[in-house]
């Protein structure tokens, strides 16, 4: 009996280890399908299924309380299905992610196109070489609290981090269950008031359909954060007008008006009107994630 618990602690941390040691090697192949293999699992595998909707429930529905102790042995369910080492109490640091409940989603709004939007985004190379690098842009433009508003969203492919390690998986796996998707989706907001442009990256809120949850998107700003930081610092800053050039400054993709990295090589991606999709946050979302929005809720 000894013996054979001997075995199986053997065999956890050779798989722990060989995941510490090859996962970074397969994003940089090409990248680890978790999120095809996420989305097959829950179409075929009813135990998977009825972990990941337990856990969303948790996570995404006001009524329902968040059990850290339940949701971390759901997680570890969902974890073993997608063929990844459990986490542990300490590495699982994630918890309810909706503030309230609505009762009834906010008007949609309708989006024109910025004709004269001109926008450059430079990403650090590294970053896109990762796996990382922009996918789509949407654009929006509309009329709020008497102001000129162009909301502009940046889809990017994943959010790996310089190191890529077993915790990118980890948070890769909890993205698609209480996301939907394993894409970073930023938004940021350019505001024209009394004939300046303001460069928004504050936050706000989506609506999920059927709970009616409130989920609040935390601010994107990068502040004087590098590359290899992390940051999501509210922030507003005047803009040149709606010909600038946003940075790509932190690894999990804070957007900043100045260079934080100017030695690192860069990757330009120019954006006009016609190269963008358009449509708000709620589009993106509701185009790459399996959950559904039913509304979005920005400040005046």
């Amino acid at each position: 009996m000894r013996l054979r618990y001997l075995i199986v602690a053997v065999a956890a941390v050779t798989l722990a280890a060989l995941a510490f040691y090859y996962y970074p090697r397969l994003l940089r192949a090409g990248g680890l399908p978790l999120e095809g293999k996420f989305r097959e699992l829950y179409s075929s595998d009813a135990a998977f299924r009825s972990a990941v909707d337990e856990l969303r429930a948790m996570v995404l529905d006001p009524q329902v309380p968040f059990d850290k102790g339940r949701a971390l042995q759901l997680f570890n369910t969902v974890l073993g299905k997608l063929g990844l080492p459990a986490i542990d109490a300490a590495h699982f640091r994630y918890g309810k992610a909706v503030a309230g409940r609505v009762e009834k989603p906010p008007e949609p709004m309708e989006c024109s196109t910025p004709g004269e939007l001109r926008l450059v985004v430079v990403q650090p190379k590294p970053d896109v070489k990762a796996g990382n690098g922009l996918e789509r842009v949407y654009v929006c433009e509309y009329e709020l609290g008497g102001r000129r508003v162009v909301e502009v969203t940046l889809v990017f492919r994943n959010e790996r981090s310089p190191s890529s390690t077993l915790q990118d998986a980890w948070y890769e796996a909890w993205r698609l269950v209480s996301w939907g998707r394993s894409r970073d989706i930023e938004t940021f907001f350019l505001v024209l008031e009394g004939g300046r442009v303001y460069a928004d990256f504050s936050g706000f809120a989506l609506v999920l359909q059927g709970t009616m949850g409130l989920r609040l998107v935390r601010g994107i700003g990068s502040g004087d954060k590098a590359f290899g930081e992390s940051a999501h610092e509210e922030e507003r800053v005047e803009a040149p007008g709606l010909n600038l050039t946003v940075y790509v400054n932190t690894y999990n993709h804070a957007l900043g008006l100045k260079d934080n990295n100017p030695g690192m090589e860069k990757v330009v991606f120019v954006v006009t009107p016609e190269k963008a999709a358009v449509g708000r946050r709620l589009h993106a979302e509701n185009d790459y994630s399996d959950l559904r929005y039913s509304g979005e809720l920005v400040k005046p």
